[in-house]
C-alpha cells in the first residue's frame, strides 16, 4: 500500500492513509461520512484489508445511524473579547479552587474555540483546553467543566471510577451534563 491509497470493499469506499502510529484506526469522518483507515507503517495491505472486513457489522450500522440521525455541530455565538476575558476570569478563579479540592495540579490552560467539547485535557502535558462557548452557560456548568476536566488529572478515562470522583463532588453531575448539552 502507498501512503494515501483509495479502495472499495462491500461497496463502500475507504480513504487508506499509512502513518506513524501504533495501531490500525477505523472511523467515519462526521464532515462527509467518508470511511477512513489510518494504518501504521509496518502493517501489511492484507493486514488491512482483513481489519476492514472484520470491522465491517460495524461500519454499516455507524453509516446507518448517521444516517438516520446526521450529526449536529454546536451551532457557536459569537462571543465578544468582553465576554472571553470574563470567562478567563471565572476559569483563572476556579481553576486553583479544584486543583486544590482534588489534589492535583494542571501546568497550564488556555480557551479556544471548540465546537464539539466543553473541555479537554491533556493528561502526559497537564494542559487543559476549555471552549469559549461555556461563556454562554450557567455558572454551575462552568465550574463543573473546570472540575471534570482536572479530574481527568486522576483518572484519565471516563470509566465508573472517573465518575465516582465528578459525584463526589458534584452529585447532580448528570443534571449538569444534560444542561450543558441541551
Amino acid at each position: 500500500m502507498l501512503l494515501k491509497k483509495t479502495f472499495e470493499i462491500d461497496g463502500l469506499k475507504i480513504e487508506a492513509e499509512r502513518k506513524r502510529v501504533r495501531n490500525v484506526r477505523l472511523y467515519i469522518s462526521s464532515k462527509d461520512q467518508q470511511i477512513h483507515l489510518t494504518v501504521p507503517f509496518y502493517a501489511s495491505e492484507k493486514f488491512a484489508l482483513e481489519f476492514v472486513n472484520n470491522n465491517m457489522k460495524w461500519l454499516r450500522k455507524t453509516l446507518e445511524k448517521i444516517k438516520d440521525n446526521p450529526p449536529v455541530l454546536q451551532n457557536l455565538p459569537q462571543i465578544s473579547k468582553e465576554e472571553i476575558e470574563k470567562l478567563k476570569h471565572l476559569i483563572s478563579s476556579m481553576v486553583p479552587v479544584w486543583e486544590f479540592r482534588l489534589g492535583v495540579n494542571a501546568k497550564a490552560w488556555k480557551l479556544r474555540k471548540m465546537k464539539s467539547r466543553w473541555g479537554t485535557c491533556d493528561i502526559k502535558t497537564k494542559k487543559i483546553t476549555f471552549s469559549t462557548g461555556l461563556i454562554k452557560k450557567p455558572l454551575r456548568c462552568i465550574e463543573y467543566v473546570v472540575a471534570h476536566e482536572l479530574a481527568h488529572l486522576i483518572i484519565a478515562d471516563h470509566s465508573a471510577r472517573f465518575y465516582a470522583v465528578i459525584a463526589k463532588h458534584f452529585p447532580y453531575w448528570k443534571e449538569i451534563r444534560k444542561e450543558l448539552n441541551g
